[in-house]
């Protein structure tokens, strides 16, 4: 994971100082340098704001790729906001509140800083974590686990997320899959939406987004 790297080029592609966007960021100068050095990550809270600083898009910073890309009229991929899924989904967050029943989570992802953020969030709830980097591990480990709730990458190395879901459809119906991904395509929603997702949420995201969906 290179997070560091990619402020550093953005940061200097807009000829700012470390001070400059720890300024920006309310932070100080020496977090901005221990990121780019690879010491330490940001915090999740921090990436909506870092990555409209820069004006990258979440998954540039992450280093994730569009497998799926819709284009607007400018040329820019057109995602969906988190109001517009939950429009698809049928989701309503009124009155919605987190469950006390703890959980089996098991989190689908390729990025080792996004598995380390996403099993931090969701142990500290209370839930068991266990994770796989791909979808042919996830697929392995459903047949060989109990597990309750699948968070699960679209951007996955070998079979992508879709393929992924439509395949845990057919080993088990039962298990509630959560689409945790920054390819928020029209077309990425709908096809998870009709492939018996449970929900899509799109990184980066508020921690309560995800938690109150488990």
């Amino acid at each position: 994971m290179k997070i560091g790297k990619e402020i550093k080029k953005y940061r200097t592609k807009r000829n700012v100082t470390q001070q400059e966007m720890a300024y920006a960021l309310s932070i100080t100068p020496q977090a901005v340098s221990r990121w780019e050095k690879g010491l330490s990550l940001p915090d999740i809270s921090m990436i909506p704001e870092i990555v409209k600083y820069l004006g990258i898009s979440a998954d540039v910073l992450l280093g994730c790729k569009s497998s799926v890309e819709n284009y607007d009229a400018d040329g820019h991929i057109s995602l969906l906001n988190q109001d517009q899924i939950d429009c698809i989904f049928e989701y309503y967050a009124i009155d919605k509140q987190r469950s006390k029943e703890k959980k089996i989570v098991l989190v689908v992802d390729d990025v080792p800083f996004m598995r380390r953020m996403l099993n931090d969030i969701i142990i500290h709830e209370g839930h068991k974590v266990i994770a796989a980097a791909s979808g042919e591990e996830c697929l392995d480990l459903i047949q060989r686990e109990k597990v309750d709730v699948c968070t699960l990458d679209i951007n996955l190395p070998g079979i992508n997320g879709i393929e992924t879901l439509e395949k845990i459809r057919k080993i088990n119906s039962k298990i509630n899959v959560i689409m945790v991904s920054a390819q928020s395509t029209k077309e990425n929603v709908n096809r998870s939406h009709e492939l018996g997702a449970d929900a899509f949420v799109a990184k980066p995201f508020q921690e309560s987004s995800l938690l109150v969906r488990i």
